[in-house]
Formats: C-alpha cells, sequence, structure tokens
C-alpha cells in the first residue's frame, strides 16, 4: 500500500489527513471517507481507523482519513468548533478524495463522525454511494451527559477513590459544558449544537438515493423501524461493542472484525 500525508482545506481551515492507496497503480475499485469520533473517542479509535484503511487497501480500495479543522492534527481553534463546521470540512475532505468523481466514493462514520457525515451527505454536489454509520449518536443531551460522566470516572481511576469522596476532598472541580472534558475543549457553538441533537432522520438521505448501513449497540432500541424493509437500509448489531470514552479503549489495535467487513460489503 502507499500512504501519504495530506494537507488540503481553504486557507481559513486547513486539515489534515492520511491518505492509502493499493500499491499496483491501477485505479482503485472504490474510494472510503472516513470520519472519525472526536476528543478521546477519536484518540482512542485512531488504531481501528488505521487498521481498517490498511484492510480495505489490501482489498483494492483507496481511503483518506482525516481530522476536521480545530481537532487532532488539524490546526485552529479546538474551543471554536461547531457541528456546522465539521460538516463543511466533511464536504471538502470528499472533494479531495473524489477527485474527478470517477470512482465511487463510500463514507464510514463512528460516533458523532457518523452524525456529521448523514449531514454532509445532504448538501454533497456529489454524494457519497453509500454511508456506513457506526453507533451513531442519537440523543445529544444524553452524549453530553456520557461524556461528563467518563470525565469523573476516568478522575477516579486515576485517584483510585470514588468520585462523591474525590469531589468532597478538593481534590477536583465538577466537569462543565462548555469546558474541558476528558482533556479536550467543548465551545460554546459545540455544546449548543448537541444539545439540539435527537435521532437521526435518515428520510431525506433514503430519498435522495444513498444507500445506508447504520450499526447499532446489542439491545440498543431500533430507532428506525419506520424504514424497516427497504433495501437502501441495512441494520447491523455491532458485535463487539467497546466503550469509546474509557481509557480501557487505549491501545486497542485490531479493528473489531464487523467494522472492516460491513464497509466491504457495502461496495456491492
Amino acid at each position: 500500500m502507499s500512504i501519504s500525508i495530506q494537507h488540503f482545506g481553504t486557507p481559513e481551515r486547513p486539515m489534515v489527513g492520511v491518505h492509502l492507496a493499493p500499491d499496483n497503480g491501477a485505479s482503485p475499485r472504490a474510494r472510503f471517507l472516513l470520519c472519525r469520533p472526536i476528543g478521546q473517542e477519536a484518540v482512542r479509535s485512531a488504531a481501528v481507523f488505521r487498521v481498517a484503511a490498511e484492510r480495505l487497501s489490501r482489498e483494492g480500495v483507496e481511503t483518506l482519513r482525516f481530522d476536521y479543522h480545530g481537532t487532532g492534527d488539524s490546526p485552529g481553534d479546538e474551543q471554536a468548533q461547531s457541528l456546522d463546521d465539521w460538516v463543511r470540512d466533511t464536504l471538502t475532505a470528499h472533494q479531495q478524495l473524489a477527485g474527478d468523481g470517477s470512482v465511487p466514493v463510500h463514507w464510514f462514520g463512528m460516533g458523532l463522525g457518523a452524525v456529521i457525515a448523514l449531514r454532509a451527505a445532504l448538501l454533497a454536489p456529489m454524494p457519497p454511494r453509500h454511508l456506513v454509520l457506526w453507533e451513531p449518536v442519537l440523543d445529544g443531551p444524553a452524549y453530553l451527559e456520557a461524556l461528563l460522566a467518563g470525565h469523573r470516572q476516568e478522575l477516579a481511576m486515576m485517584f483510585a477513590q470514588p468520585w462523591a469522596q474525590l469531589r468532597a476532598s478538593g481534590k477536583v472541580q465538577e466537569p462543565q459544558v462548555p469546558g474541558d472534558v476528558l482533556g479536550f475543549a467543548l465551545g460554546e457553538r459545540l455544546v449548543a449544537g448537541l444539545r439540539e441533537l435527537g435521532a437521526l432522520k435518515l428520510a431525506p438521505a433514503l430519498r435522495r438515493g444513498l444507500r445506508i448501513t447504520c450499526a447499532l449497540k446489542p439491545g440498543q432500541a431500533n430507532p428506525f423501524e419506520a424504514h424497516a424493509g427497504l433495501p437502501a437500509l441495512r441494520l447491523h448489531t455491532v458485535e463487539h461493542p467497546t466503550d469509546w470514552m474509557s481509557s480501557q479503549a487505549m491501545g486497542t489495535a485490531i479493528a473489531p472484525p464487523d467494522i472492516p467487513r460491513v464497509m466491504l460489503a457495502s461496495l456491492n
């Protein structure tokens, strides 16, 4: 495989991505844009995205995984970002990967990256052929609460004390949003967007002709029953669910095998 670091975007919103292409020099059978989650979830799933990209490359699929402006290796003010900003970044990354449009492009998004991908797909002049939405955020306020709970849990583990006892000792402060949570700054615009985030609305994307695969955790309520039976929608139950907010996910070096398998199946 051929790997390169790409710098792209506008002068106002520069970004960095990792591009993987098959070695044989032939035109790829397809291209995959990989839309990452944010914060610790992005850090702790980084190896999964790398391994999945390498697997796709061996199957003749070109990939681009990238950091939204203000996240990861991309420059920018972390706390000045919003969901709408990252939707525009995704459209820019799509243009970077799609080129002249001669090869079909598919998108994979995990967590909040899945929400961003779905929104961007509705705006893309040349939309992706297939969206793979992996464990998308379905409830913004609940997601914010989970981030705060994860912050408390990590500090409790660090100090080996229950949170209530630790908080009473004065060693730590109660996390708040907007603010720094799990080591990342959540600004006012991002938090406002997350508070308004509700269940995914797949109907507009399906009406646009997109094919969608949505992967949900075992036992999770299916919010898409109204679309059951549509050939353009596939539902998948995650075989190896992982809490990407937890430090226990750090060092996961092997992509859960159903991730690349589902991605490859979307090419058919």
